[in-house]
C-alpha cells in the first residue's frame, strides 16, 4: 500500500477534542473579564502550534495561500519585514532542523548526499566565508541568516514532507487560490484607474513592492497552474484552463516587461526539454553573454554606447516605454547599464571573495562612470544592482559566482534527464513545471535582483527540491527494478 500522505486527516481522540473545546471558552471568557481581545487569540495559537508540529505539510501548504498577500513592513531601526510570510519562514525553518536532527542516521537522508544538494551547501558555506571578509559584516551575516530561512523551508523541508504528487498537488491548489484571489484584488483597483501604466504601481499596494514584483511572481507560478491542469480530473479541467487565462492577462495587465518576455520564454523552455536541448541553450547563453562582454570590453566600446542624459526618462505609456528600451532612452534601463558598469568594475577590483554579501549599495559609487547617469542615479530607494549574478560576482567574488551557476546549471541538467526517464504522466509535468519556473527565474534574474524577494525566493528552492525528489524516487525504482531482477 503506498504510504500515507503526511497532509492526509488524522482522527483526534475525543478527549483532545473536549479540552480544546474548554480552552476556547476559559480563553474567551478571560478576554471579556478582561476586557482585553489578546486572550482569545490563545486557541489559535495553540491549533497553529499543532499543526506546526503534527501536520508541517498544511502549515507549508497555508504559506504558500498567503504568500501573495504578504506586505512589507518598516520596522524601528531601519529594519523591515514581510508579513506574514517571514515569522511563517521562521517557524518552518525551526520545523526542518527539528525533522533533519530526527531524521540524522536514517537511510532517508539520501537527499543529503545529492549533487545538487551538495552544491547549496558549498553555495551557504561560501556566502559564509565571504561574510568574515565583507567590508560590512554585520549585513552580510544577516544576509545569510535570511539565505537560511529560505533554502531549510522551501528546499529541505520539502524533501521531508512531501512524498508523493497528492502533496505537491495541495501546495500548488493553495498557491492557485491565494495568487488568484490577489490577483483579483489588483485587477479590480486596476480598473477602477482606468488599467492604465501609468496606475499599476498603485493598483499592486499594499500586497506587492510594485508591478515588477507582481509581474513576476505571477509568472513564476504559472507553470504549475498548467501541472495542476494536466493533473486534475476531466471535469475539473475547465476551471483550470479559466484560471490560466486570468492570470495570463493579469500578466498582460501588470505592463512589465519582463514577465511578458518570460511567457515566451517559458514556451520555448517547454520545447528545449521535451528536444533534450538544455546542454545546447545553455551553451549557447553562455557563449553569446561572453562574446557580448569581450565586445563592449574591447577598447571600452561600452562608451561609445553612451546615451544622451537628458533624453533617457522616465515614460507613462507603456507602448513608449517598448520603444524607449529598444532606443536606449528609458531610464530605468539606462540606470541598470549605470550600475552593472559599476558591478563590473567592483569585480574587477575584488575578483575573489568580493566586497561581502548584502553590500552592494554601500560599495557601487566609486565604482561608477559619469557617461551612464540618470536623473536616478542618486538612488533614493537604495536599490540594487538589477541583475543577480553580476550581484554575486561583486558581492562574494567569482567563486560565489561560479558556484551559483554551476547549482542552476545541475539543476536543470537533473530536470530534464529526469523528466525524460519518467514514465508516469503525473511526474513528468509536476518536472517540466519546475524546470520551466527555474527557467523564467533564472531569466528574470538577468534584469533584476529578486531572489531575496519573499514572493521569488520560496519558488527558486522549492524547484530544486522537486527535482532532487523526482530523482531519488526515479533511484529507488531503478534500484528495486535490479533487486527484483
Amino acid at each position: 500500500m503506498p504510504s500515507a500522505s503526511p497532509i492526509a486527516p488524522r482522527r483526534l481522540n475525543n478527549k483532545w477534542e473536549y479540552g480544546f473545546a474548554i480552552i476556547i471558552c476559559l480563553a474567551l471568557l478571560l478576554s471579556v473579564g478582561l476586557y482585553n481581545p489578546l486572550p482569545a487569540l490563545i486557541p489559535a495559537g495553540i491549533l497553529f502550534s499543532f499543526f506546526a508540529v503534527s501536520r508541517p505539510a498544511v502549515l507549508f501548504g497555508l504559506f504558500f495561500f498567503l504568500l501573495p498577500f504578504s506586505i512589507e513592513f518598516e520596522l524601528p531601526g531601519g529594519l523591515g519585514t514581510d508579513l506574514p510570510s517571514e515569522p511563517l519562514m521562521i517557524v518552518l525553518s525551526v520545523i526542518t532542523l527539528l525533522m533533519l536532527v530526527l531524521n540524522a542516521g536514517k537511510k532517508q537522508t539520501a537527499y543529503i548526499r545529492h549533487p545538487i544538494t551538495l552544491v547549496l551547501i558549498a553555495h551557504i558555506f561560501w556566502i559564509f566565508i565571504s561574510s568574515f571578509t565583507s567590508g560590512i559584516p554585520v549585513y552580510s551575516f544577516k544576509f545569510l541568516l535570511a539565505k537560511l530561512w529560505y533554502v531549510l523551508p522551501f528546499y529541505f523541508l520539502p524533501l521531508l514532507i512531501l512524498s508523493n504528487e497528492a502533496d505537491y498537488r495541495f501546495v500548488f491548489k493553495c498557491l492557485l487560490t491565494g495568487l488568484l484571489i490577489a490577483a483579483g484584488y489588483v485587477m479590480l483597483r486596476h480598473a477602477g484607474l482606468g488599467f492604465s501604466f501609468k496606475s499599476i504601481n498603485e493598483a499592486v499596494k499594499p500586497i506587492f513592492r510594485n508591478h515588477v514584483n507582481y509581474g513576476v511572481m505571477l509568472v513564476i507560478a504559472l507553470p504549475y497552474m498548467a501541472y495542476l491542469y494536466k493533473s486534475t480530473q476531466r471535469q475539473s479541467k475547465l476551471l483550470h484552463v479559466l484560471a490560466i487565462g486570468f492570470l495570463v492577462l493579469a500578466i498582460y495587465l501588470t505592463y512589465t516587461r519582463a514577465a511578458q518576455l518570460s511567457i515566451v520564454i517559458a514556451i520555448c523552455s517547454v520545447y528545449l526539454i521535451r528536444m533534450k536541448l538544455i546542454k545546447a541553450a545553455l551553451l549557447t547563453s553562455f557563449l553569446f553573454l561572453s562574446g557580448g562582454l569581450l565586445f563592449l570590453a574591447s577598447d571600452n566600446s561600452y562608451l561609445d554606447m553612451a546615451p544622451d542624459y537628458t533624453r533617457a526618462i522616465e515614460h507613462t505609456k507603456f507602448d513608449n516605454l517598448v520603444e524607449a528600451t529598444a532606443k536606449m532612452e528609458d531610464i530605468s534601463t539606462v540606470e541598470r547599464f549605470y550600475r552593472w558598469i559599476a558591478g563590473i568594475n567592483m569585480i574587477s577590483d575584488k575578483p575573489l571573495t568580493g566586497f561581502g554579501p548584502s553590500t552592494f549599495y554601500e560599495s557601487y559609487r566609486p565604482y561608477t562612470i559619469t557617461s551612464y547617469k540618470t536623473y536616478v542615479s542618486d538612488n533614493p530607494e537604495k536599490s540594487g544592482i538589477h541583475n543577480y549574478y553580476l550581484m554575486t560576482a561583486a558581492e562574494q567574488g567569482l567563486l560565489g559566482l561560479l558556484i551559483f551557476v554551476a547549482l542552476c546549471v545541475l539543476s536543470l541538467l537533473y530536470a530534464e534527464k529526469n523528466y525524460h526517464r519518467r514514465i508516469n504522466k503525473e511526474s513528468r509535468a509536476l518536472l517540466m513545471a519546475s524546470a520551466v519556473s527555474l527557467i523564467v527565474i533564472l531569466a528574470v534574474l538577468l534584469i533584476n535582483d529578486l531572489l531575496e524577494a519573499d514572493k521569488v525566493g520560496p519558488f527558486f528552492f522549492l524547484c530544486m527540491a522537486i527535482v532532487v525528489a523526482m530523482d531519488l524516487r526515479g533511484n529507488n525504482k531503478i534500484n528495486e527494478a535490479k533487486h527484483e531482477l
